[in-house]
């Protein structure tokens, strides 16, 4: 009798909740990982060990101290290393077969790189105009994109044909701008886009309550305060909902209709869409 092999020791546990049909389909796909910082990273590790046997990671950063409070690849050995070289280290520490792609950039041929034979794209970058930029090239591919923020309450959704757009879900009236004209915005304008970002999390009821005074103003100026518990958890969402794409199993949370859970009052929150802002 043959030595199992190292993917299905590894995935063992996992046979009696996927089965092996299932199981198999995660191990050919292949999932573009937008960001491997604080969402980025948990959500891409979650996927390993579940059993996805391809995943391309991009970021453009290196980590630092401020990271060490949330993202998971940042320890004290990896300060100052580039986000994309940790983060690829520890995913091949939990699978050495992982088919593994790495990019440093996010342009237009990296973007179609990262996205050509894919199922489903996370979105876990914090730049509005690269997320914009990916968010097309996966709506002109017919590719569910995933995103999420990092709030107290539970927050997942997926942007695709089914879906309104990224653009308009947020309200960013660029809808009609070209891609270069949206890169060639200057940041006074690109600053009216972060704007509108928050507003459609902060008019949500009970959401600035959680903040106090110093953070409720340096999330209304775009600078959102995380806390590990709050990024991890929408981490586990994102790399759920993808699963659950790859596999068709359960309802998807297509945008703008998706729910939140608040886990401190452990009740269900209704989503503020751009109409409906003050």
């Amino acid at each position: 009798m043959s030595e199992p092999s190292y993917y299905s020791k590894m995935v063992e546990r996992n046979l009696g909740i996927l089965g092996e049909e299932r199981q198999e389909k995660l191990r050919n796909s292949t999932i573009p990982v937008f960001g491997v910082g604080a969402l980025g990273s948990v959500s891409a590790e979650i996927l390993v060990r579940s059993g996805v046997g391809g995943l391309r990671i991009v970021d453009i950063d290196h980590f630092e101290a401020s990271n060490l409070n949330r993202q998971l690849h940042c320890y004290n050995s990896t300060l100052g290393e580039h986000k994309v070289d940790a983060t690829k280290r520890f995913l091949l520490d939990v699978n050495p077969e992982l088919r593994l792609d790495e990019f440093y950039v996010t342009d237009d041929d990296s973007i179609g790189q990262m996205l050509e034979g894919s199922e489903v794209v996370l979105m876990c970058i914090d730049d509005i105009i690269p997320s914009i930029h990916v968010a097309r090239r996966c709506m002109e591919a017919g590719l569910p994109m995933i995103e999420s923020v990092a709030m107290p309450y539970l927050n997942v959704r997926v942007f695709d044909k089914n879906s309104v757009s990224f653009e308009t879900f947020y309200g960013f009236g660029t809808e009609n701008m070209s891609i270069e004209e949206l890169y060639n915005m200057s940041y006074e304008q690109k600053g009216k886009l972060v704007e509108e970002m928050i507003k459609t999390y902060a008019g949500i009821e009970g959401v600035l309550s959680f903040y106090n005074e110093g953070g409720a103003e340096k999330m209304m100026d775009g600078n959102f305060s995380t806390f590990a518990p709050m990024v991890w958890m929408q981490s586990a969402a994102i790399a759920l909902e993808a699963v659950k794409l790859i596999l068709d199993w359960g309802t998807i949370s297509y945008a703008p209709d998706y729910a939140m859970y608040d886990p401190f009052t452990h009740k269900m929150v209704t989503h503020v869409g751009p109409d409906d802002r003050e």
